[in-house]
């Protein structure tokens, strides 16, 4: 019985090590979009590379795709936060501890670190769709919050899926 298991597992791997750059881009896609996925993206980004990494493939190729799956969710959920997300955060906003004192420290904060802070987020386990959603809505100006996202988005697909692929090569 050991044995079965084993050999379904072995196969599980196998499968997904064929298809390691479809599986990424589109569960990377459908999440930047808000889609409520079950695995956060970090944990993604580090299987894709961690079985880039076991192969000996050079993740470059899928980084730079990573990174263009998740253009268009952020900069479509930026543009949503924008023309409809004020309302919403004044109708939940205070439910969830968000109120107006808390947002305007939020605007004051955005206003002076912008990108910085859009980078720092990115990269930290957090609740990411709020990284998209929230600026649109407070009204962060659209090159700022490119420049923030552009840089936060490379920096988290680097930092975890480097982190993927070198524990892949080690393993």
């Amino acid at each position: 019985m050991w044995d079965s298991i084993v050999q379904a597992f072995n196969s599980a791997v196998i499968q997904l090590e064929a298809n390691v750059y479809w599986l990424t881009l589109s569960y990377l896609l459908f999440s930047e979009f808000g889609a409520p996925l079950p695995i956060p993206g970090n944990f993604v980004l580090v299987a894709g590379g961690f079985l880039l990494g076991r192969q000996g493939d050079l993740p470059i190729w899928l980084m730079g795709l990573a990174i263009l799956a998740l253009v268009p969710g952020a900069v479509t959920m930026f543009w949503i936060g924008r023309r409809g997300g004020l309302p919403l955060l004044n109708r939940i906003g205070p439910k969830i501890g968000l109120s107006q004192r808390r947002r305007d420290r939020i605007v004051g904060w955005l206003e002076r670190r912008a990108v910085l802070g859009l980078i720092v987020i990115r990269v930290l386990p957090t609740f990411r769709l709020g990284t998209t959603l929230i600026p649109g809505a407070l009204g962060m100006p659209w090159p700022r919050f490119a420049l923030g996202m552009g840089c936060g988005l490379v920096a988290w697909v680097i930092t975890y899926m480097g982190l993927g692929y070198a524990m892949g090569l080690f393993s």
